[in-house]
């Protein structure tokens, strides 16, 4: 059997350390190295997508607490909602659901809040000169998220003020 090609590589003080944090799951630097070129190859199209939204869609989707709907499964249902005569019901659960997530979402600053929530695609934010606008594309998912927002910032004790647009929500808090 023949010898394996070996090769030299330089690495700056960052990347030292981090690989020293990092070896010690592999046996060798060699089969680190054959590992991460690996893994590298297996996920490099991540790299043209949002860090944030990638660790957020894995910790939402493999905890098993979310799920992935087509938008316009959403819409059909939030239309539904509205027109049936137990929507006030669907509302006051939507309320404490709303209430339970600030509580998860207690200690977080208001742009961690709105980044999560637009992984989720509910709306796509714009951040500008300390307010939020988020573009919802349609009323249904405009008025389901202006429920939720209400119910997370109150249940944090946050003062906002939500302003509706045709399929926009304008957001300003005393924490921006």
């Amino acid at each position: 059997m023949k010898n394996p090609p070996r090769i030299s590589i330089a690495l700056d003080d960052e990347t030292y350390s981090i690989f020293n944090e990092l070896k010690e799951s592999f046996s060798s630097a060699s089969e680190f190295f054959r590992e991460l070129l690996k893994f590298y190859r297996e996920f490099s199209f991540l790299e043209d997508y949002d860090p944030f939204k990638i660790k957020t869609y894995v910790e939402m989707l493999s905890e098993g607490e979310h799920v992935i709907l087509d938008i316009d499964h959403l819409v059909a249902f939030l239309r539904f909602i509205k027109n049936h005569p137990d929507s006030d019901e669907f509302w006051r659960v939507h309320e404490n659901v709303s209430k339970a997530h600030a509580d998860e979402f207690r200690g977080k600053d208001v742009n961690f809040i709105l980044k999560r929530l637009e992984t989720c695609n509910f709306f796509r934010l714009n951040v500008k000169e300390g307010e939020y606008t988020l573009v919802t594309g349609n009323e249904e998912v405009k008025e389901f998220t202006k429920k939720f927002l209400e119910g997370v910032f109150e249940g944090m004790g946050l003062k906002f003020e939500i302003k509706e647009e045709f399929a926009k929500l304008r957001i300003k808090t005393e924490k921006n």
